[in-house]
């Protein structure tokens, strides 16, 4: 295994109730895995992005370690991340890139470059992913071990979360009000529905149903929360958020029967329940939310006043509060490794 001595100047905060001692000397760090990673945005064209991981054996976070580990900034506004075997692709937006990392020490193994404004990822096979985007209105398609751009899928406007079903990827077309529906044998869109105005952010449960949520148009009409089947595309359940509430950030634990989001606070609800909730789960300023699929600890990140360092706070499955971090700048997306 490689081993590997991050610089003395990443700040990594020590376990305690509030973790917040940037002076603290680094460990060593022989594997970037059974941890979570934090992507921060950083401020747009600050080309301040930066990612931070926290070591779940030692309880210790240590901040910026891209550049830490690869001398080299990561780049304007990282957006998301995601895992594929042994490599992570962390998707930097107003850069127009992914860099691609070894998960086992962080080393660069390379860049996918030539992307508009490139936002979430979604793996389909070992060598095929497609990454949405916000300004091309194509979904890019990629091979995540050569690193090529193989080809793409037209699309009407913005595309934002895409989660890959049974019967195909399941795609958030913010620009079309729609949801779309994408034939992986072939990579072609083979069917849609209109969810309501601004689907951006999706999750699959344990029924095989696909979850979003819509904001709305920021004000044009209510955000949504609507469940489809993916296999007919039929709306089976809608759920109206009151005026002036922009719902994001939805999730659910491993077992695929609980939804969490963020509305101010963080809201869960029983994918079987008919009932709405109406108040938090977790009543804290919250910007978006993970869930770990190993034990359900929940993750919220606050990115404060968007300019400074934010927070992670850690809170047990069922809601008690575990720790907090101080972090970077924005924090945003959660990415777990095994």
């Amino acid at each position: 295994m490689k081993k590997l001595y991050l610089l003395p100047l990443l700040a990594v905060f020590t376990l305690s109730s509030c973790k917040q001692d940037p002076d603290d000397e680094n460990p060593n760090i022989d594997s970037f895995t059974n941890g979570v990673f934090v992507v921060h945005e950083g401020n747009f064209q600050g080309g301040n992005a930066s990612l931070s991981f926290l070591n779940k054996y030692t309880d210790e976070m240590s901040n910026s370690v891209f550049s830490s580990v690869n001398s080299i900034p990561l780049g304007d506004v990282a957006q998301s991340m995601v895992t594929i075997g042994d490599r992570g692709y962390i998707v930097v937006n107003n850069s127009g890139k992914i860099e691609v990392v070894d998960l086992e020490d962080l080393t660069s193994v390379g860049t996918i470059t030539g992307l508009s404004s490139p936002r979430y990822i979604c793996t389909v096979s070992n060598s095929t992913a497609y990454v949405s985007d916000l300004f091309s209105n194509v979904i890019n398609i990629f091979n995540p071990q050569t690193l090529a751009i193989t080809g793409t899928i037209a699309v009407n406007g913005q595309v934002e979360e895409m989660v890959k079903t049974s019967s195909g990827v399941i795609a958030a077309g913010t620009g079309a009000d729609r949801v779309y529906k994408i034939n992986t044998l072939n990579n072609t869109l083979i069917d849609s529905v209109n969810v309501g105005v601004g689907p951006s952010n999706l999750v699959m449960d344990a029924n095989g149903k696909v979850w979003i949520l819509t904001n709305g148009g920021w004000g044009t009409e209510p955000a949504k929360l609507v469940c489809i089947n993916p296999v007919n595309m039929n709306i089976e359940v809608t759920f109206n958020f009151a005026s002036g509430e922009f719902p994001s950030s939805i999730r659910t634990n491993a077992a695929g029967d609980m939804l969490y989001w963020v509305n101010g606070g963080i809201y869960r609800m029983d994918v079987a329940s008919m009932t709405f909730p109406s108040t938090a789960f977790i009543n804290t300023a919250a910007y978006k939310v993970g869930i770990d699929p190993e034990d359900g600890t929940i993750y919220v990140s606050d990115a404060g006043d968007f300019n400074s360092n934010g927070h992670v706070y850690r809170y047990q499955a069922n809601g008690t509060a575990i720790d907090t971090f101080e972090v970077g700048v924005i924090p945003s997306e959660f990415c777990f490794t095994e």
